[in-house]
């Protein structure tokens, strides 16, 4: 089966526009095989999608008759299924890359090829089916991060060596700036816009345009049918004539509009795929952005860029119907006009060095303007937004006049790029409607002139007119496209603030042979610097055995937080090693170390219920799972009681549960899937006493399978761990054991310090 699936991932990789490593993919199905037992006619989804997620592939299982997998397969989104094999034999795939008629296009035997064509029978007789109507395990097939052709290659690099940070900009907000396209990134807007139309050409892109040709061809019936007409009245020609003309630029011109209403549906369809796209692939990466993307940056507000996509739908879609069907018709009309004598073909190339001097001369610097603009504007809407986001520090006696004043500098920014801006636009603008008025008077003298020597028709004429007005009228409104074009350029621009975010690392192996007690730590030599060069953590030694409660003090800076976010892989050590079970956990996947281990720290609550904040799309945590977690830090009862129980919608901030509560849930959804490892990040200072209590009996349960990392400033916490490291200037200053005399030791040391709380 290896071999076979080598071949179905290397087609899937080609569709999506990734590369396949073969090495790779046959390490990884022999870690399938381990994982997924079971004959590989059950356990073939599985593997294809652990193996998948390793290239950037997204896996979809569907129950589909061939008829419905032939209409769903694309050429850039196939359909997959596995055929086991006779009496054991291997078996193998088949793979769907889109369709010809009702027939089904099979993936080529090698990158680049044509597969071959098989009809519904065919397909029926390769699956072993009587009939083609029973539906059939199909797995469909979608690039993990549909985005990737926009994203900056370079940009995690960049971002490790401390180039990421231009989103915070030029004014020191935090909200974009002045690094040539506003993140310090390299890759131009116009690459990025290109990135996504290739995506977009290997299904309508290119239809589109020859819909476009088609209605540029079809709108020259106008002046050519007008001209016929010139000639006929002028010849004195019958009236039969003006009536057939008329009929066959009527026929041409609902060809036109029924061109056109398929052009405009087709670019409805391509909008809505580039929403689509957009959200998937933020849905993908958001999630695995590295922490400390987020250290000088607010990720709601970054989020906001997401906005950006309506622009890129609103003006691709102008460009896809007006912007290609005025450039295919104004060259369409120029070549008609070139060939009705030679002067006319000097004035078209006359006309094109002047628009393409108005394009790309008095457009110079309008992309830079466009995104300085886009900088501003979303420095104004981050401002507003930390107003909304804290609000009793505005509500300060001065707070209100220094918003306004906060708004009026942000405001006074914006003004001045979009300035700039609209001058570089107005000139072009200005430009247009100047070549428009001489350009229509030039060839109507030189088109008199030409008549009068008898070299053109009057018929001609008027056609030219016609043309050369319809070419310059749409000129004229370039102005306003351009604008547009600029605004994508912007728009591009910021998405790649979102696509180029650094990604968590997705390389490592599971963890194997996983012991039933609590996880076994151990640091070595760790280190950690934050990107200023700033150390928080030098050479750190420490072991916490299986099952053991360790509390972790100390005063405020001393790196008590980013330890914690070490463990649990938010943060990759400078130097040294974190040793889980006597693994390195830069050698795990990220998944498999979070599988076994659990952190709470600060208040994330998701708006939605209590059920699902808790389970958090571990599907295989049952409704009794959740009722016994919940009832583990005694918010079971408290929960029931409200009018829709577990049901209960949640806000961002908890209402209608109290921050204590809230912090509970937070506690509930870490202990639900039973980690080997715990870890705590203050999340019990902020409830009350009693329920602390309670809670506290349940985290230092001896009967609980994890062992318990925890930060707190309570003594009552502390006092209950079996071991407590005080952490000072980046290093274990003092390690105390709770058994013995040293448990007194550790009070007066803490009412000393006064590090701790006596509650």
């Amino acid at each position: 089966m290896s071999w076979a699936t080598d071949d179905v991932l290397d087609a899937c990789t080609e569709a999506a526009g990734l590369e396949y490593d073969p090495v790779l993919g046959r390490q990884l199905f022999y870690q399938s095989e381990r994982e997924f037992q079971g004959p590989a006619d059950q356990a073939w989804l599985a593997r294809l999608a652990m193996m998948g997620k390793h290239f950037g592939l997204r896996i979809t299982p569907s129950r589909w008759s061939i008829r419905e997998a032939i209409a769903s397969a694309r050429p850039d989104m196939p359909v997959v299924t596995f055929v086991p094999g006779q009496d054991g034999g291997l078996g193998t795939w088949i793979t769907l890359v889109g369709r010809k008629g009702k027939h089904a296009r099979l993936a080529a035997p090698e990158r680049g090829g044509s597969g071959a064509v098989v009809s519904e029978k065919e397909l029926a007789r390769r699956l072993g089916l009587g009939d083609p109507k029973a539906a059939v395990s199909w797995a469909m097939v979608l690039p993990l991060a549909p985005c990737h052709p926009l994203r900056d290659p370079d940009a995690d690099e960049m971002y490790a060596h401390g180039h990421g940070h231009g989103h915070g900009g030029g004014h020191g907000h935090g909200h974009g700036g002045g690094h040539g396209h506003g993140h310090g990134h390299d890759i131009s807007p116009v690459r990025r816009l290109i990135g996504l139309l290739r995506i977009e050409a290997k299904r309508d892109l290119w239809v589109i345009v020859a819909y476009a040709v088609g209605v540029g061809i079809l709108s020259l019936a106008t002046p050519l049918a007008v001209e016929a007409v010139v000639t006929t009245v002028a010849l004195n020609l019958l009236l039969q004539q003006l009536i057939v003309l008329t009929l066959i630029l009527l026929a041409c011109l609902g060809l036109a509009a029924m061109l056109r209403a398929l052009q405009t549906y087709m670019v409805e369809i391509m909008q809505r795929r580039i929403f689509a796209r957009v959200t998937a692939d933020l849905a993908y990466r958001l999630p695995r952005v590295r922490i400390d993307a987020y250290d000088r940056n607010h990720g709601p507000e970054l989020v906001n860029r997401f906005f950006d996509v309506l622009i890129v739908q609103k003006v691709a879609a102008l460009l896809m119907l007006d912007g290609i069907s005025v450039v295919l018709g104004a060259g369409i009309g120029l070549i008609v006009l070139a060939f009705y004598h030679p002067f006319l073909l000097g004035f078209d190339l006359i006309l094109l060095i002047a628009m393409t001097g108005m394009i790309f001369l008095l457009g110079r610097g309008a992309i830079r303007t466009s995104i300085q603009e886009s900088v501003a504007k979303y420095e104004v809407a981050g401002g507003l937004e930390e107003i909304a986001r804290t609000p009793l520090t505005f509500k300060v006696d001065g707070g209100a006049d220094f918003a306004m004043d906060r708004a009026d500098a942000a405001t006074r920014r914006y003004l001045s790029a979009r300035r700039r801006h609209f001058a570089i636009v107005m000139r072009q603008v200005i430009f247009a409607l100047a070549l428009q008025a001489i350009a229509s008077s030039a060839l109507l003298g030189l088109g008199g002139y030409l008549v009068i020597q008898q070299q053109l028709t009057l018929g001609q004429l008027v056609a030219a007119e016609l043309i050369i007005a319809t070419v310059l009228l749409s000129f004229s409104k370039l102005g306003k496209h351009l604008e547009a074009w600029y605004d994508m350029m912007a728009a591009m621009d910021k998405l790649g603030v979102l696509v180029d975010l650094p990604l968590e690392r997705h390389d490592g192996e599971p963890q194997r042979e996983i012991p039933e007690q609590g996880a076994h730590l151990v640091l070595r030599h760790l280190s950690y610097e934050y990107e200023n060069h700033r150390s928080v953590l030098h050479n750190m030694d420490l072991e916490v055995k299986p099952g053991e409660r360790l509390a972790i003090i100390g005063p405020s800076g001393s790196g008590k937080s980013t330890l914690l976010d070490l463990i649990y892989g938010l943060r990759a050590p400078t130097h040294g090693a974190i040793e889980l079970d006597g693994t390195n956990t830069r050698d795990l996947r990220l998944e498999s170390l979070r599988a076994e281990v659990a952190m709470v720290k600060g208040l994330e609550i998701i708006e939605d219920t209590v059920l699902e904040n808790v389970r958090v799309g571990r599907l295989w945590l049952s409704l009794s799972d959740v009722r016994r977690a919940l009832d583990a830090v005694r918010l079971l009862e408290e929960v029931m009681d409200l009018p829709d129980g577990l049901h209960t919608i949640l806000s961002s901030n908890g209402a209608p549960l109290s921050l204590g509560q809230s912090r509970r849930v937070m506690l509930a959804r870490a202990i639900a899937g039973d980690p080997r490892l715990l870890v705590i990040d203050e999340g019990l200072d902020s409830i009350d006493l009693d329920a602390r209590r309670k809670v506290v009996e349940t985290l230092f349960d001896r009967g609980a399978p994890w062992t318990l990392l925890i930060v707190s400033h309570g003594q009552e916490v502390v006092t209950n761990c079996d071991r407590a490291v005080i952490l000072a200037d980046g290093h274990i200053e003092h390690t105390l054991e709770m058994a013995g005399g040293q448990r007194r030791d550790l009070e007066d040391w803490l009412k000393e310090t006064q590090l701790c709380r006596l509650s």
